[in-house]
């Protein structure tokens, strides 16, 4: 019988090796920054997407929400402030110092 021997040193398996390594270290960040996440949400996708790695980072980019603000609760834009000098109530010509109780 031949001798067959599955080596995991060639170029191809460094190259997927160091690609798996880094999607696994930015899942984490990204898990890690999660502004929806609690505690306890966080420690329990750290454990799933470090014991099922593969399974794991699917499923957190498959079932976990985004974290972007809907635009109907987004803030809205404010007007810039102007360059006027002086007191509140010199800037505005229908507001008098004496009002300004």
């Amino acid at each position: 019988m031949p001798d067959i021997k599955f080596t995991s040193t060639g170029p191809l398996w460094l190259a997927a090796w160091v690609i798996y390594v880094l999607i696994y270290c930015a899942t984490l960040a990204y898990l890690l920054n999660r502004r929806r996440f609690g505690t306890h949400e966080r420690i329990l996708w750290f454990l799933v997407v470090t014991f099922a790695p593969v399974i794991g980072i699917l499923l957190f980019f498959l079932i976990s929400e985004d974290d972007k603000i809907p635009a109907t609760h987004a803030p809205k834009s404010r007007a810039p402030l102007s360059d006027t000098t002086g007191t509140p109530w010199q800037s505005n010509p229908g507001h008098t110092k004496d009002s300004a109780s």
